[in-house]
């Protein structure tokens, strides 16, 4: 085990959040996020912007954990429920499995987790 910081998570800041919201999330000081994504002023957050959230090694899920997921990256035109059919999964699964969506508001580039049923 190590003290070294590495990123155990990727946020994609969105419409409401404040870095102080994502530092609560994820009970982190709002200086480290700041630190770590090199940011100067904490209150021109863009949307859309992906940040690393700190931690260290022991703190990474699984690579097991991970394995089976899918994934899908949004590209335009593409819509929650046009997801979830070409996924063949149901809406609802695709909304818990992302919570974070929203799902009027759908940045091309982002990386949705297709849930398995």
């Amino acid at each position: 085990m190590t003290n070294t910081l590495v990123c155990i998570d990727v946020y994609t800041i969105s419409e409401g959040d404040t870095l102080y919201s994502i530092a609560e999330k994820y009970e982190l000081p709002v200086s480290l996020l700041m630190k770590v994504n090199d940011i100067d002023n904490p209150y021109n957050l863009q949307i859309g912007t992906r940040l690393c959230i700190p931690g260290t090694e022991d703190q990474l899920p699984d690579r097991e954990e991970q394995l089976p997921r899918r994934t899908h990256t949004v590209i335009a035109g593409d819509t929650l429920y046009l997801i979830a059919k070409k996924h063949g999964v149901r809406l609802d699964s695709l909304m818990r499995a992302n919570p974070d969506i929203d799902p009027y508001n759908m940045l091309v580039g982002t990386i949705l987790i297709i849930p398995e049923e």
